[in-house]
């Protein structure tokens, strides 16, 4: 079902600056079972994950790291227990290879969940908190290319430091074949089992921030998966529609979106809260699908579930829309590079598809000055394919990576 590939990684010609330490580091890990495979993950990139979670512990987003851990302890060790011991397992084997605590690591895949928790308690004091701008994705079907290839991809809009600090990490992860998990690659933080992927099956992911009126942060103790890692059980699952289900079925506590796509060519983009999933497609017509970070699903906007959206509306309303317009300019003609260069867009500078920090002087410019694109990143499921550039499209150089294993059918 998948192609017995060679490694490869070839540098892309890209009109584009070269920046200091060009690329992420790409590491392989293979096992017998999830905790060796978290113990070479943590021992390979040990200095990364240390110093990731330092940054989270005192960057400010915690303000009260022992009820962080009563938090975790409350919310996500029984849900790990009962829903995906084999990440817990990874991820206290990821705790011994870096010589920290598994709360540590449990602390980096809940990131996302944990800073909206915080942002929660500090609404409550009515202390100001700054939203962040995100990501925004894109799909291309086969109707959309020339070639006829899915192509999924997304630019990964966050603090710049994990550009500056070089915290990003490629993961190409190969599982026992016992295990029936298909060989994959995950692009994350050090420390985080995944952010967007994709396997030898073709399964693949990308995924946006969302804000929701109906995110839980019960204290009765409530059991809850955090999202990144609802993504990793995605694109480990032996099919389109385990991998679904697992992520609309399983228990969260906060929003997401998630857009995802299979090489049979079908995508489907998921408005994912705490209650509630609401579905939208691509145009059966063009193929292309865009979402950045507010509810645009006609499931959501005819819904009279109550749920609302409390993103405070920036450049969300318009960043999806631009790279829809990109996409459709070059429909139906739609290769890797075009695909790629669809993301360059600068409508709104800085706060622009193409993420930028402002100049000196001119921060009152960005909503969030702090962020830029640190990755763009893009899944061609069809030829198994990634293709991955440090910062933002404009001024990276890109990599290609393939499957560096032969490898077989589950």
């Amino acid at each position: 079902m998948y192609a017995n590939n060679q490694f490869t990684t070839n540098l892309i010609n890209s009109n584009s600056i070269e920046i200091c330490d060009q690329f992420y580091e790409h590491i392989i890990i293979s096992g017998s079972n999830p905790y060796d495979r978290g113990v070479s993950y943590g021992r390979q990139v040990k200095q990364k994950i240390i110093a990731n979670i330092d940054y989270y512990k005192n960057c400010g987003i915690f303000d009260d790291w022992p009820a962080v851990r009563r938090y975790i302890d409350d919310h996500y060790v029984s849900a790990l227990k009962q829903y995906y011991p084999s990440g817990l397992a990874e991820m206290e084997g990821i705790a011994n290879g870096a010589d920290c605590l598994v709360e540590d690591i449990i602390m980096l895949n809940a990131r996302y969940d944990l800073s909206r928790w915080s942002r929660h308690l500090n609404l409550q004091k009515k202390q100001q908190q700054q939203q962040p701008q995100e990501c925004t994705g894109a799909v291309c079907l086969s109707t959309a290319t020339n070639d006829g290839d899915v192509l999924i991809g997304q630019n990964w809009d966050i603090n710049r430091r994990i550009m500056v600090d070089n915290i990003a990490v490629l993961l190409e992860i190969y599982p026992d074949p016992d295990e029936g998990i298909a060989p994959f690659f995950m692009f994350t933080e050090a420390g985080q089992l995944g952010r967007s992927g994709m396997n030898a099956n073709g399964l693949g992911l990308v995924a946006m921030g969302l804000f929701a009126s109906d995110e839980q942060y019960d204290d009765n103790g409530a059991q809850y998966l955090p999202v990144t890692l609802l993504r990793r059980m995605f694109i480990e699952a032996p099919s389109f529609s385990v991998a679904l289900k697992r992520v609309t079925w399983l228990p969260r506590h906060v929003a997401v979106n998630m857009l995802v796509a299979t090489a049979e060519d079908e995508a489907i983009n998921i408005e994912l809260t705490a209650t509630n999933v609401f579905i939208s497609y691509p145009s059966i017509k063009t193929g292309i699908y865009t979402h950045s970070n507010h509810f645009k699903s006609k499931g959501y906007l005819c819904s009279s579930s109550g749920v609302k959206d409390i993103n405070r509306f920036a450049s969300s309303l318009f960043r999806d829309r631009q790279l829809e317009k990109e996409l459709t300019k070059r429909w139906p003609n739609i290769d890797d590079q075009s695909f790629v260069d669809s993301f360059k867009n600068h409508l709104g500078y800085p706060d622009s598809l193409c993420l930028h920090v402002p100049n000196k002087g001119k921060e009152r410019s960005s909503t969030s000055p702090n962020e830029c694109t640190v990755a763009n990143i893009v899944y061609n499921l069809t030829k198994r394919t990634v293709r991955l550039c440090k910062g933002s499209p404009c001024a990276g150089v890109y990599r290609e990576y393939r499957f560096s294993k032969s490898i077989t059918n589950n």
